[in-house]
């Protein structure tokens, strides 16, 4: 059996055995089936790729396994159809239903693809307004932040500067301890303190340590200052690089909805290509709907009917 009717059952789930008793029609079908199946594989496994790659961020190896996922849901999907035996008409109807939700999805993805130049021009327009709107409140809060780190260098300087005169006139402070002994008392045993003695020594007048802390606080907060400044210089790039990050699938989507509203060429396009999707998605059910059964079905058809009559006759009888 040649390799191509050998993938065509391993996609399709087709029996080898079976279909080497069958004739000509029915590696018709199995090409067909093949043929759809494939077609089917490779828009979702792009679609999959695509919707892994530029909305959930993963690298290309994360982006082929979320491709592989695809084709395997849609595998399984569409082997629902073609393995199918009676109750036609309840599976093909939710087989259509289910056509008509996937080529939403698929389209969708895709056409933000398709989109792309015409929706990055919106996103810019978007983020511009955006920015408009921002830009005041985000600039008053660091103006308002700057002004009140000034205040607090320009009082601390204040304070240093009356620290420095002080410290100018008196560099050095003389200290005085003194000694005391206890002397009991023999009436009582009570102790009464008596001074024996007085040490004079200089000082650093404690000023300079408060100044040298003074001194590293107006630093922390000069380099706090820098930094708002350098935000607010910033300020409107740094805001279009938040929201340009914030983008999503949902929200490229409502930019690409938006696009195709406003756009009678892009509607029309886009009611194509979803057309053209649903057509692929329809193409085994409509096939197996409207063709009849080849010998490989009637086989299993007829092994299926067989197996029923001979479990009924097996079936105890009841008095």
């Amino acid at each position: 059996m040649k390799w191509w009717i050998k993938f065509g059952c391993f996609l399709t789930g087709w029996n080898q055995k079976i279909l080497q008793e069958c004739k000509e029609a029915s590696f018709q079908h199995l090409r067909k089936y093949t043929s759809a199946l494939i077609i089917m594989i490779l828009l979702w496994g792009f679609t999959g790729y695509c919707f892994a790659d530029g909305y959930i961020g993963t690298s290309p190896f994360g982006s082929c396994i979320s491709a592989l996922i695809f084709i395997v849901v849609v595998v399984q999907i569409e082997r629902q159809i073609i393995l199918m035996h009676g109750g036609k008409k309840t599976l093909a109807t939710f087989r259509i239903l289910l056509a008509l939700i996937m080529s939403v999805v698929s389209s969708s993805i895709l056409d933000q693809k398709i989109f792309n130049k015409d929706i990055e021009r919106e996103k810019i327009n978007q983020t511009t307004q955006m920015v408009d709107s921002l830009l005041p409140i985000r600039s008053n809060l660091i103006t308002d932040k700057l002004i009140k780190t000034q205040r607090d260098i320009d009082s601390i300087s204040r304070q240093n500067a009356i620290l420095n005169e002080q410290i100018a006139m008196r560099p050095m402070i003389k200290t005085t301890t003194y000694e005391y002994d206890f002397i009991k008392e023999d009436s009582t045993s009570r102790k009464r303190r008596e001074l024996t003695g007085a040490k004079e020594f200089l000082t650093e007048n404690p000023r300079i340590q408060q100044v040298a802390n003074n001194d590293t606080l107006l630093n922390r907060l000069r380099e706090q200052l820098n930094k708002c400044s350098d935000e607010k210089i910033n300020l409107e790039d740094k805001l279009r690089e938040e929201i340009n990050e914030n983008y999503g699938f949902l929200t490229e989507l409502k930019i690409m909805i938006k696009i195709i509203k406003n756009d009678t060429v892009a509607m029309i396009f886009y009611i194509i290509i979803f057309a053209f999707l649903l057509g692929l998605e329809l193409l085994i059910v409509i096939s197996k709907l409207i063709e009849t059964e080849c010998d490989y079905e009637l086989i299993v058809r007829h092994q299926l009917n067989t197996q029923i009559d001979l479990l009924k006759t097996l079936k105890p009888s009841h008095d």
